[in-house]
């Protein structure tokens, strides 16, 4: 059987979240009022730094970590699981590999920064040439309707919560004498997991704040200086290329050639830069600094989202432990 999408981090992270975001069938705003004005927040200070590796953004505090991200994932395989069981089919999301990246978290959130991976890699990221792909598993025509329920079904069509799920009993489909759950297994489990009842913060809506205030601080003026004595260094260093976040597509380095001797000599270089500029650490704080702006504005959800976080890590615990 297919396994659900997994997490990943913020720069390759849309995959991250819309692991959930599939199954929710949601993508909305991160809240009302997000308008942040015309004037860039003050920065009392630009750390000096070299790394990203451990790096805690202000939003962080409201969001998973990569370990309780997997903890949530496993979580929801069991739910997965057990519903798949009353239409008596046996399923369970496969083990995922350990990657050289677990423990590193933001280790790319400003592309490539570390010298030796850079030397060694390229802009290639450690383990994941070496993860093992998984074959991805048919299923059988009532298995896909179990798991996903009627192919038919709209975004507009999903319930919302559990609780409003249960309300409406099931879908029209029926496997085994039992009414599908709308939207199917994986749906059902996803409600039980991340909104349990009506209210609940949505599970993009932290993502949607650190992408709103990342998108930001990419047009802060104080951005777009340290990005162009960069791409001024890159020239010295006889490569072209004008913003640090999109360098393989300017530098025509494709995702096949990541870790080509090309591409490391590129991405020494990129490194370098960086650290001649002091990009990394003024990316930080501007980025922090739109954070924090973000957390100002939203502060009531923003504690919600938290302690339903902390309620949905204590479920999955007990799924884990008792599957």
């Amino acid at each position: 059987m297919h396994p659900l999408p997994g997490r990943r981090h913020l720069h390759r992270s849309a995959v991250a979240i819309c692991a959930a975001a599939l199954l929710a069938a949601c993508s909305s705003p991160a809240g009302k009022g997000q308008a942040d004005g015309a004037s860039e927040p003050e920065i009392s200070a630009t750390p000096t730094m070299l790394s990203t590796v451990g790096a805690r953004f202000p939003l962080d505090a409201y969001d998973a970590t990569q370990e309780e991200a997997a903890a949530l994932q496993e979580g929801q395989g069991v739910l997965i699981s057990r519903c798949m069981e009353r239409f008596g089919f046996r399923y369970s999301l496969p083990s995922r590999p350990a990657s050289a990246a677990s423990g590193k978290a933001n280790a790319r959130i400003f592309g490539v920064v570390d010298a030796s991976e850079a030397a060694r890699y390229g802009y290639g990221t450690p383990g994941e040439a070496q993860a093992p792909r998984r074959t991805p598993q048919s299923l059988t025509p009532s298995e896909e309707i179990a798991l996903h329920g009627a192919p038919d079904l709209k975004p507009g069509d999903m319930p919302r919560s559990q609780v409003e799920a249960e309300k409406k009993g099931g879908g029209k489909q029926r496997i085994n004498g039992r009414a599908v759950p709308i939207g199917g297994c994986g749906r059902e489990a996803f409600l039980k997991l991340y909104a349990p009842e009506p209210g609940a913060v949505d599970a993009l809506y932290v993502f949607n704040l650190k992408s709103q205030a990342e998108s930001r601080a990419r047009e802060d003026s104080r951005t777009k200086k340290v990005n162009k004595r960069w791409s001024g260094c890159m020239a010295h260093k006889g490569h072209t290329a004008s913003d640090p976040m999109n360098a393989t597509t300017e530098l025509g380095i494709t995702d096949d050639a990541l870790g080509s001797p090309a591409a490391i000599t590129a991405a020494k270089a990129d490194v370098a830069c960086k650290k001649d500029v002091g990009l990394v650490g003024v990316y930080f704080a501007v980025q922090s600094a739109y954070q924090k702006r973000q957390i100002d504005k939203n502060a009531e959800t923003l504690d919600l989202a938290k302690k339903q976080l902390k309620n949905r890590l204590k479920l999955a615990a007990s799924l884990i432990a008792s599957p």
